[in-house]
């Protein structure tokens, strides 16, 4: 199963590239980042890898978007 990480949907099929509820690209091993940080390099909070949570889609230091948001 899949999350898409634009509106959380499920998808069931393994097969699915992209999310039947908003069309964004569903995450692969390729695509996935492996932890949610600030996408902002000049931002403190990615200097010191503060790592978000999972629904976290923008940094709220600088309002950058997040790894899980891109």
């Amino acid at each position: 199963m899949k999350t898409c990480m634009g509106c959380g949907a499920q998808s069931y099929r393994i097969e699915s590239k992209f999310c039947q509820k908003c069309g964004r690209e569903l995450p692969t091993e390729e695509n996935s980042p492996n932890i949610n940080i600030c996408t902002n390099t000049d931002c403190v909070w990615n200097k010191s890898k503060f790592i978000y949570p999972d629904d976290a889609r923008f940094c709220d230091v600088c309002g950058s978007p997040t790894a899980y948001a891109k």
